[in-house]
């Protein structure tokens, strides 16, 4: 990143500065400096998001959470990243199911899941590999795979 942020940079912005760093580093989900960033911002405690798109602190976003981390669609994920498909793709229906309208392009959650995702597979020291289209049907239209980082088994 070109611009070093830390904690004390997030807490001396405008709301609207840390609303627009947020919402620029949801949407960079394929950098972990953009996960890292995001991580800050919502552990600062201030505001950062606009009123349409979900936040952190929104419920949807923790219902999203919890399907992307629930042990019982590891499986599902690994897989997806092992055959060079989305991870999301595996799982959306599941948000969908959970979420109905509430999980939609317009109100940010599918690039929050997108970030969840990424979050996910960073931790699992993989590296983000080629956007690719979903599958049909799905409400997100194109999402990031992923591979293990070179060197890591």
């Amino acid at each position: 990143m070109a611009t070093l942020i830390t904690s004390e940079k997030i807490a001396a912005m405008s709301t609207e500065a840390r609303t627009t760093l947020y919402a620029n580093c949801m949407r960079a989900a394929d950098s972990e400096d953009a996960v890292s960033i995001v991580e800050m911002i919502v552990e600062s405690g201030l505001p950062y998001a606009g009123k349409k798109e979900i936040s952190h602190a929104d419920p949807e976003m923790r219902a999203i959470e919890l399907i992307v981390n629930a042990r019982a669609n590891e499986a599902a994920l690994l897989d997806a990243m092992e055959q060079g498909e989305p991870p999301l793709g595996r799982i959306e229906r599941l948000i969908v199911k959970k979420l109905g309208d509430k999980y939609s392009n317009e109100n940010g959650a599918t690039v929050a899941a997108g970030y969840l995702v990424a979050k996910r597979f960073y931790a699992l020291d993989c590296e983000k590999g080629p956007t690719k289209p979903m599958p049909e049907g799905s409400v997100a239209r194109t999402a990031a795979t992923y591979r293990k980082k070179p060197g890591y088994a």
